[in-house]
């Protein structure tokens, strides 16, 4: 009786392993977290539901335009808290008006930043009783976004007096760091 137990034990077991090999994309996608921002990278990911097969182009394009703001959001939260750190401990004078400059700027810079963003892995599919079920990952490079801030700001003459860049890189490799 034991032996039946163990051996049901083991057949269950291999099983679940075999299983776990069967969708390797899928699995990949999900299980690995793979879409999670790191240091060296803001990842996001979008999905969206095709109900017919003449729907899936449209579908695709919509979970990565849904990507793409999931994206826009995580950069641009990151930037404000980099830019309130920054500024109540390096800047002199009116920081209040410093922070709001530079917010302003480096929402155009997050446009710009997000429109360059590419795949990190390939879509993925997934079968649904209602349709299917695209997913895009995007993932853009943080450099990108700390090199068009620094641009930006030294532009602006009124700015580039309170900015100290190397400071600024060095909080925001810190809030960088806070991703994993």
């Amino acid at each position: 009786m034991k032996k039946i137990g163990l051996f049901m034990c083991a057949a269950v077991l291999g099983m679940m392993v075999i299983s776990c090999g069967s969708s390797k994309e899928v699995a990949t996608a999900k299980d690995d977290h793979c879409c999670l921002s790191t240091k060296d990278a803001f990842r996001a990911e979008g999905s969206f539901m095709a109900q017919y097969e003449t729907m899936e182009p449209k579908a695709k394009q919509n979970a990565a335009n849904n990507a793409r703001q999931e994206l826009a959001t995580m950069m641009q939260a990151t930037v404000e808290r980099v830019i309130d750190d920054y500024a109540s401990t390096y800047v002199d004078g009116d920081a209040m008006d410093f922070k709001e400059s530079v917010k302003e700027l480096s929402r155009t810079v997050v446009k710009q930043v997000v429109k360059n963003s590419v795949p990190a892995i390939p879509g993925w599919s997934e079968k649904k009783t209602n349709g299917t079920m695209f997913y895009v990952c995007l993932e853009t490079d943080p450099n990108a976004l700390l090199d068009g801030i620094k641009e930006k700001v030294s532009n602006d003459a009124k700015l580039r007096t309170d900015f100290e860049y190397e400071k600024f890189k060095q909080v925001f490799e810190k809030e960088m760091e806070n991703l994993q």
